[in-house]
């Protein structure tokens, strides 16, 4: 038995690491992890106990051992030290112009790689800039693209429904979104009313498509033919959660009618409620 262990590392991301079961380490610690043969060091995350033989070391991320506090001070001190290599970095992005922004600059535990996460709206030629800034800060460094939707999640904010967005706050993994999920569930396809910070389809327009689309399927298409109560029309609108349906009488007027009391028939009326003439 092992056990399966989520690292936080500073700059927000997150490893995946396995670590033996005797280790003594609880969620909340701060450890000290091999990955890719380089310590990093981080805050555990999450815990879970796995059935069968620890994996062998250097086959994944690997908890070496819970920090000590000589560990905690040399963290600290490499925060600082980022900091400051921070500076130059954005220093020697402005001087070449380069078409980036900076998300983050971290050291690894060991100070051998310097890891810029940063984004672009192109792809950027960033050959000559590392390795300048490699002679300059005598350390390898390692670029790190992020999506929109990646660097929302680092920094966070509040949503529309006052809530905190739910990639900083619980979602792990991007779904895919479409279009045709607002379609469904009739939502305005205003730009600035489906999209989230990051300038892509919200997440949560997900949530409910499934929901949407199958009580959806038990009312009659848009324009479609049909027979209320006390007469004849065509589809105007609905109302999928509330299974309602808003009927185009052949007088014009657009009354709203229970799903139940709503039939198709073949006949076709146009959106104007006049039916229209059959061509000889």
């Amino acid at each position: 038995m092992y056990r399966s262990v989520t690292i936080h590392l500073e700059d927000d991301s997150l490893i995946q690491a396995v670590s033996p079961a005797e280790l003594a380490i609880h969620r909340g610690d701060f450890c000290v992890v091999e990955c890719q043969r380089v310590p990093e060091f981080g805050q555990v995350a999450q815990l879970e106990d796995q059935e069968g033989i620890l994996p062998q070391r250097g086959a994944m991320p690997f908890v070496l051992r819970r920090a000590t506090l000589q560990d905690q001070a040399r963290a600290r001190e490499n925060s600082l030290t980022g900091r400051m290599a921070s500076k130059t970095v954005h220093k020697r992005v402005e001087e070449q112009k380069l078409p980036l922004r900076l998300i983050h600059v971290r050291y690894s535990f060991d100070r051998s790689i310097l890891h810029v996460t940063f984004t672009a709206e192109e792809r950027v030629e960033y050959t000559d800039f590392v390795k300048s800034l490699a002679g300059e800060l005598q350390t390898r460094i390692e670029m790190k693209f992020l999506g929109v939707r990646d660097v929302a999640r680092l920094v966070g904010g509040m949503g529309v429904c006052g809530r905190s967005i739910c990639c900083k706050s619980w979602l792990k993994d991007f779904e895919g979104v479409s279009v045709k999920m607002a379609k469904t569930q009739r939502l305005t396809l205003n730009p600035n009313s489906i999209s989230g910070m990051c300038g892509r389809l919200k997440c949560c327009l997900k949530y409910e498509f499934d929901s949407y689309k199958q009580m959806g399927e038990t009312l009659p298409r848009d324009g479609a033919s049909v027979r209320c109560g006390d007469g004849c029309g065509c589809v105007w609108d609905k109302d999928i959660m509330g299974q309602r349906v808003k009927v185009r009488r052949e007088d014009g007027r657009i009354l709203d009618y229970p799903a139940a009391e709503v039939q198709s028939i073949p006949e076709s009326f146009p959106r104007n409620g006049k039916k229209q003439e059959t061509q000889e």
